[in-house]
């Protein structure tokens, strides 16, 4: 149900260092975090992260708070939003761990893992892997500096 599900929510919290890379970033250039969960479990998180944009899925719910539906923004949401902001001729920065993320990081200007599992690692040898923030923000920025 609902609330049980708000519960465990509130009680995740974001990678230790993650607000400040956010932050940093954001004084760089304009950050959207493209997410499979879904809205009423990202709330929490986003208040700790400082509220960045977040484009994420929708779960239903009756009125005694019962789950049941769930509502996706769109099949392979997240490639398509780079496509999406490379047709209003913006460069795509693209980040994520899983397979879920490998079709909008292949689609952008410039595409990384940051923490993947190995096996991706394994099938995917030509994309940059990072595991720490310092790390990750500098290449970005020297992302950001080649594709202006």
């Amino acid at each position: 149900d609902m609330p049980a599900l708000t519960e465990v929510a509130h009680s995740i919290k974001p990678l230790d260092g993650a607000r400040d890379f956010l932050d940093m970033m954001r004084k760089h250039t304009q950050v959207v975090i493209l997410s499979d969960t879904f809205r009423q479990f990202a709330g929490p998180a986003m208040a700790q992260l400082g509220y960045p944009t977040i484009f994420c899925n929708d779960l239903i719910a009756d009125e005694n708070g019962k789950l049941v539906d769930y509502k996706l923004r769109q099949q392979d949401g997240k490639r398509h939003a780079v496509l999406g902001f490379k047709s209003m001729n913006l460069k795509v920065l693209a980040a994520g761990d899983s397979y879920n993320d490998l079709s909008m990081i292949l689609e952008a200007d410039y595409g990384a893992f940051f923490r993947p599992p190995q096996r991706i690692l394994d099938e995917h040898p030509q994309l940059p892997v990072f595991t720490e923030y310092q790390g990750f923000g500098k290449a970005l920025l020297e992302a950001i500096a080649r594709l202006d």
